[in-house]
């Protein structure tokens, strides 16, 4: 197929995608995983729906290859859900307007699914064979916690694996890894007491305000790694006490820690239980913590075959390998490399920054470079 005609394609593949509402909640991802399903196997990939739960399937795509081990593309198939009220474009419409398409899930990551799926139908069209197996793993309940691509890994359906391309919104630029994610819930446990006669109560807010502030400025102070970045710290909820005339006996809150290191890892579980036992102890109340979901750091091998290989079909020939880094957020490979040790890519069409945004959109000459790229390193693995 000439490339021109197929970056056409993707496009219409974006705007049928995101006319296929899969919010998460509540996911409902059976409907677009059917899309794909019907799609892939038209241009000749076998197909497998792996379910997740009711109405909530993923998708796995496969072209065998002649030899041994095989290459992975993945993207999620949920997205964020759209408050339209604050949209001015319709969200679920796929709006094509001046060089870019509007709705839910065009950057993240529906536009990197399109082009996946396309990418399927160019090595599918070609009468070579390919060397290694392609595997189009297009997955369910990512932006809930990864149980899509879990589910894939539980199969033994990437067992084989030997690289994983994941196509999260990138700007069209290579990262060799993701930062780490920690979420901790902090509470603190005080004493409940009438509001007018607070000092008979022990007020949990105080402490967990103070909590707040010390955390922020200690990781703040934990050293920045000139390509990997630094840690940081979102304080995403803080729920205490329930009426103004009682004082409040429990504040919890909700911590998301993205670090860049399984050292920074350890040392912010340390912050956490050492400031939180202090500031709860000098109010004289009682401080308990829970993680509630980790994932470590994944950093690949900038010297890897693979990686060094995709760099130089991303970024040409002359691109310093030494140069990648590794993007703040996480994704479905959170739940595939720790269990198969694979090396990682991150790439794709489009920009985070729109990500989970009213009027999200992505560029549709990002599509076709996205496209272009990922079809000049598969091509390395097809046989002439």
């Amino acid at each position: 197929m000439n490339i021109d005609k197929a970056k056409k394609e993707t496009v219409k593949l974006l705007k049928d995608l995101i006319e296929i509402n899969s919010e998460n909640p509540p996911g409902n991802e059976a409907e677009i995983a059917g899309y794909a399903k019907e799609f892939l196997e038209g241009v000749g990939v076998k197909t497998e729906l792996v379910p997740l739960a009711e109405n909530r399937d993923s998708l796995v795509g496969l072209i065998p290859g002649s030899g041994q081990g095989s290459i992975v593309l993945c993207g999620h198939l949920d997205t964020v859900r759209a408050d339209a009220e604050k949209w001015e474009t319709p969200p679920f419409q796929g709006v094509v307007r001046d060089g870019k398409i509007y709705g839910r899930g065009a950057s993240d990551m529906k536009g990197g699914c399109a082009v996946i799926m396309e990418a399927a139908k160019l090595l599918a069209d070609s009468a070579d064979r390919l060397e290694k197996t392609l595997i189009f793993a297009l997955t369910a309940d990512e932006e809930a916690g990864y149980g899509g691509a879990k589910t894939l890994v539980e199969a033994g359906l990437l067992d084989e694996a030997e690289f994983l391309i994941v196509t999260e919104p990138t700007d069209g630029r290579p990262y060799i890894g993701e930062k780490g994610e920690l979420w901790i819930e902090a509470n603190f446990f005080g004493q409940a007491a009438h509001g007018s006669t607070p000092e008979r109560g022990i007020n949990t807010i105080l402490p967990g305000a103070e909590f707040c502030r010390r955390l922020h400025r200690e990781v703040e102070r934990l050293p920045e790694d000139e390509l990997l970045g630094r840690t940081t710290l979102n304080i995403g909820q803080f729920n205490g006490g329930w009426q103004p005339n009682v004082v409040p006996d429990e504040t919890t809150i909700k911590l998301d820690f993205r670090p860049i290191s399984e050292g920074h890892m350890e040392k912010v579980m340390e912050l956490v239980g050492g400031l939180g036992e202090e500031t709860a102890e000098e109010v004289g109340a009682r401080f308990s913590r829970q993680v509630t979901e980790r994932q470590r750091p994944l950093i690949s091998d900038r010297e890897d075959p693979y990686v060094k290989n995709f760099l130089a079909a991303a970024r040409g020939e002359a691109s310093a390998a030494e140069e990648a880094t590794i993007v703040p957020y996480c994704t479905d490979a959170a739940a595939v490399v720790p269990q198969l040790e694979i090396p990682l890519v991150i790439y794709g069409p489009g920009s985070i920054d729109l990500a989970h945004q009213p009027d999200e959109y992505i560029e549709l000459e990002s599509l076709g470079e996205a496209l272009e790229t990922l079809k000049n390193f598969l091509q390395r693995y097809v046989r002439g």
